[in-house]
């Protein structure tokens, strides 16, 4: 008697066949995970190289870097035709973006509207920190802008000390931030564009002096609407500052000795400080004792965060790296690398950071 052939599969069978399938499954997910955080760190390594050229290429055309703020418009004197700008704006001239450049700085018809002003722009978002909305004019990169020093209130104590300035206003009374004048008695009351040959002859040199960073406070490129400067300033974080509100008896010439030891400096990818809401109302920035929402170092790559350096080099940055390092690599000048006693001596110098620091 011929025996029929068996084409199907037993109950057994296929049991064993679906659970070696969900253990080849369970074994090549994380490598596809993982190699995809590496292409998208690999992107926003890309993006922050070509906005660092970009930002290069400004400074030798106009002779200093841009502020983290600026005013923008048409050609003349008639500060009512500028607008507030970020550091982005700037480079329009540098990345292939001819007509946006052109819409900010050409005369605009009455009614305009500021999303009339900008559009997103890939090379401005990580992909590892997506926009919430679709299609939404995000950053995701700040600038340096360096220290701020509570305990300083002289416009000549607390000079200019990161890359880029604000170029937009002058602080109230009280707000003497460090980002705002030059690192001279001479001229206190100057707005400041930081220049590369100062960072390089008389700062800590370009390949130690941080240019961008990520940061995932950032918002819009662009304000999206004329609120009050102050205002404005605290929601879209254009600049990255450091800050220790619980350092005391600090003083310019020894900052990295005092933020050494500091409980409350801002780690890279550590907390918000105080209110992590984003700022709308004037209200809220003048309320007693709530500090300011400043954007901080900070990504969704695990350990750190990319970073570009105004030597032209873009490195991943370990959240682990040192206080003194960390100081070092935010200042343009003596700051990071001179500690100086008050009576305006040399006390020691510190090294400068390799790469094996951070």
């Amino acid at each position: 008697m011929r025996q029929t052939q068996r084409n199907a599969f037993t109950l057994v069978e296929l049991l064993v066949v679906i659970a070696i399938i969900g253990t080849l499954v369970g074994l090549l997910l994380p490598a596809v995970q993982a190699a995809r955080e590496a292409a998208r760190a690999n992107t926003c390594r890309s993006n922050m190289t070509n906005l660092q050229k970009a930002i290069t290429q400004r400074e030798q055309t106009q002779g200093k870097f841009p502020g983290y703020i600026n005013l923008v418009g048409p050609s003349g004197d008639d500060l009512s035709t500028k607008l507030r700008a970020s550091w982005v704006v700037t480079t329009f001239p540098y990345i292939e973006q001819p007509a946006l450049w052109d819409s900010w700085t050409k005369g605009r018809t009455t009614g305009f509207q500021f999303s009339d002003l900008y559009s997103p722009l890939e090379l401005l978002i990580c992909p590892s920190d997506p926009p919430e909305t679709q299609g939404e004019p995000v950053l995701s990169y700040a600038a340096n802008a360096g220290f701020i020093q509570d305990e300083l209130q002289s416009r000549i104590e607390n000079p200019a000390n990161g890359v880029f300035t604000d170029q937009a206003r002058v602080p109230q009374t009280g707000q003497q931030l460090p980002q705002d004048y030059k690192d001279t008695a001479s001229q206190p009351h100057s707005l400041v564009g930081m220049t590369s040959a100062y960072i390089g002859s008389k700062g800590d040199g370009l390949t130690n002096t941080i240019m961008l960073s990520e940061n995932l406070q950032g918002y819009l490129w662009g304000y999206d609407s004329a609120n009050h400067p102050v205002v404005a300033d605290k929601k879209y974080h254009f600049g990255v500052c450091w800050e220790d509100p619980d350092a005391v008896d600090q003083t310019p010439t020894n900052a990295v000795d005092e933020y050494k030891t500091g409980t409350s400096y801002r780690k890279i990818n550590g907390q918000r400080v105080d209110n992590a809401v984003l700022f709308t109302t004037f209200a809220d920035e003048t309320n007693s004792g709530m500090q300011p929402n400043y954007g901080f170092p900070s990504s969704n790559h695990s350990g750190g965060v990319n970073m570009a350096f105004c030597g032209g080099a873009v490195k991943f940055v370990s959240e682990e790296i040192t206080p003194t390092v960390y100081a070092q690599l935010m200042t343009s000048n003596r700051k990071g690398s001179d500690l100086v006693g008050l009576d305006g001596k040399l006390e020691r110098k510190l090294k400068q950071p390799s790469d094996d620091d951070f």
